[in-house]
């Protein structure tokens, strides 16, 4: 395998890779925020609806469990958690919508000869097919159709 061939399939598999990890981490951040905010809802109603009434008419258990409400509704771990959990969700979600290319690239990249070859051109007929659906709408059903 000639130099100009090695460095076009490493080029390629360097693009197939970047692509899919830049859109991994997209789709990770938006997930992140959706999922820490259902989180924090879920966590307010919860709390909310557990405080709303008390066993029996007391003005120390009133005032224990106004303070028990307001340091768990404080809490920043639930949306910590949260956003975590929705970034990790989200990029890995992203990986596996895309693992074609992610294959075809880490071939191109970490393969040899033939191998490296086939990978640099799964990449690009990967890329001519997002370009082709997503771009120009060939073989997408619409409702306009």
């Amino acid at each position: 395998m000639n130099v100009v061939s090695k460095i076009v399939c490493k080029t390629a598999g360097i693009a197939g890779v970047s692509a899919a990890l830049y859109d991994a981490y997209c789709l990770g951040k938006a997930n992140s925020h959706r999922v820490s905010q259902h989180m924090t809802a879920d966590h307010f109603e919860r709390v909310h609806a557990a405080t709303r009434t008390l066993g029996t008419e007391s003005e120390v258990k009133n005032f224990v469990q106004e303070k028990t409400r307001d340091f768990r509704m404080e809490n920043p771990l639930i949306s910590i958690f949260g956003s975590i959990k929705g970034f990790v969700g989200g990029a890995l979600e992203s990986l596996g919508t895309n693992i074609i290319p992610v294959i075809f690239a880490s071939m191109a990249l970490a393969g040899k000869g033939t191998a490296s070859k086939i990978g640099a051109i799964g990449v690009a007929a990967s890329a001519l097919y997002t370009v082709a659906r997503e771009g120009f709408g060939l073989g997408k059903h619409t409702p306009v159709d």
